[in-house]
């Protein structure tokens, strides 16, 4: 089924602390042509504070980002998903066994899993170096995503 309107994508990494949350508010507040959430591929972790610090020196707004599972997108209700980025490895293993899978188009982006490291001070540094290769690669997507449609639609 060709995609309409803006394309909903779900970022995924395993707990939906950082990484996930982190492309969520990039492409809310620089990729207007996506309508973006996140979730966890594993078990929700807590929202990293590092992550919040990160993003609001960026001037990335942070307001309202919270940790939630894969599963819940697919439950009667929930947003049609156009694309699922796994963003990480850990998160690609576990999203291949979400029932889900047969019926998106997937991408696998490898990057760290920056909420693992038990410093604060590395998981900010990490996240500020992580910003602008995600938001890129966000912007690729988004390009991506709009040739498509715009093939569909010839």
């Amino acid at each position: 089924m060709p995609m309409t309107g803006r394309p909903t994508v779900l970022f995924v990494c395993p707990d939906n602390a950082g990484t996930s949350l982190m492309a969520e508010a990039i492409a809310l507040h620089g990729h207007r042509g996506l309508r973006p959430f996140s979730a966890a591929a594993l078990v929700p972790g807590a929202v990293d504070p590092a992550l919040i610090d990160c993003l609001q020196a960026a001037q990335v707004p942070a307001d309202g980002l919270s940790a939630k599972p894969a599963g819940v997108f697919g439950l009667s209700g929930a947003p049609r998903l156009d694309v699922v980025v796994a963003l990480g490895a850990g998160a690609w293993r576990a999203l291949r066994r979400q029932p889900f899978i047969g019926l998106l188009r997937f991408e696998f982006w490898q990057l760290p899993e920056v909420a693992r490291d038990e410093s604060p001070a590395a998981r900010r540094a990490a996240y500020r170096t992580l910003l602008p290769d995600l938001d890129g690669a966000i912007g690729r997507l988004e390009e991506r995503i709009a040739l498509r449609m715009a093939r569909a639609a010839a």
